[in-house]
């Protein structure tokens, strides 16, 4: 007969632990968790836990206590990861600013413009040092002919810019220097000359200009400047000189002629009074009064400037270019 407690089971003794079964769910969301974790940081990075190999770091965790699979599916993601980063840090399609700038150099053409007297070089080439700096930057063979090839399109485009800014210097220095010599002639018929006044000091229409064309004039074309006027204004003399002819001129009607030296002789013509005949005359000095003597068609001076016998444009003589 038992003595044992009635409505008590008895225990036993010596009873196993229940083993912990890890389940499915917790399976994948532990290789989830380490799929997660294989995170690529570059080198010198300052993430705290990062193992730096080469340009690949990983960051690392704790081995997780997982079956047997699951063991070998975190670490396949881990080292997917890994692969990935590596095979990013290869990429040869890659050009950092390092590479662009070497590529620049290797592109130099030295700018001559310090010196316009300077050879530019229409035909330039890369270097054989700078094909080597390119060299370092290639893995293979066709990317160092590529950046061999756009080095020296830009050495090519550089030399036809240079080229282009050193001409458009050139043109623009002998403009001025025509400018100058042009201004000096200038000052220099100025000062021969002396003073310059218009031949006809009060208000005046310019009926007809050197050049012009027609059956009007005996040349076929007109010889100076009509200054349009009323009968009787005065006419002065248009620079310093001496008076060479004065009288009638045929179809100029009254005409006198002044010497201004340096071959420059100035013409009035058409007048219906002269005022002087012979002798130095200044400039702005009155020497006769227009009218309409001789072939005209109205009131008018005729004003003819010649230079060693040839005629040339009263304009530039009177107001330059």
């Amino acid at each position: 007969m038992s003595t044992a407690p009635r409505g008590r089971h008895r225990a036993a003794r010596h009873a196993a632990p229940k083993k912990k079964v890890v389940s499915g769910k917790h399976v994948g969301a532990l290789v989830g968790l380490a799929g997660m974790s294989s995170v690529v940081a570059t080198s010198g990075s300052t993430v705290a836990g990062v193992t730096q190999t080469g340009d690949t770091s990983v960051l690392e965790y704790p081995a997780a206590t997982v079956t047997a699979s699951g063991q070998q599916a975190t670490e396949a993601s881990i080292q997917t990861s890994t692969s990935r980063a590596q095979a990013a840090s290869r990429s040869e399609n890659r050009q950092t600013l390092a590479e662009a700038e070497v590529v620049a150099a290797a592109a130099t053409v030295d700018d001559p413009t310090s010196d316009p007297n300077a050879v530019i070089d229409t035909t330039p080439t890369v270097s054989s040092t700078e094909r080597k700096s390119l060299q370092a930057l290639a893995a293979t063979t066709d990317q160092l002919d590529t950046l061999v090839a756009q080095a020296q399109d830009q050495k090519n485009q550089q030399a036809q810019i240079l080229l282009s800014e050193q001409q458009a210097a050139a043109n623009a220095k002998a403009q001025a220097e025509a400018e100058q010599q042009a201004a000096l002639i200038e000052a220099e018929r100025l000062r021969q000359i002396g003073v310059i006044s218009v031949p006809i000091q009060e208000n005046y229409t310019l009926s007809a200009r050197y050049g012009q064309r027609g059956g009007i004039w005996s040349a076929g074309w007109h010889t100076g400047l009509d200054f349009r006027v009323k009968s009787g204004t005065s006419v002065v003399a248009a620079a310093n000189g001496t008076v060479i002819a004065s009288g009638w001129g045929g179809a100029y009607g009254y005409r006198i002629e002044i010497d201004h030296g340096n071959g420059y002789v100035t013409a009035y013509n058409h007048l219906s009074k002269i005022e002087i005949s012979g002798g130095e005359v200044a400039a702005g000095q009155e020497i006769g009064k227009t009218g309409t003597s001789g072939n005209t068609t109205g009131p008018h001076l005729h004003f003819e400037v010649t230079k060693d016998g040839e005629f040339m444009n009263p304009s530039s003589w009177l107001w330059g270019n």
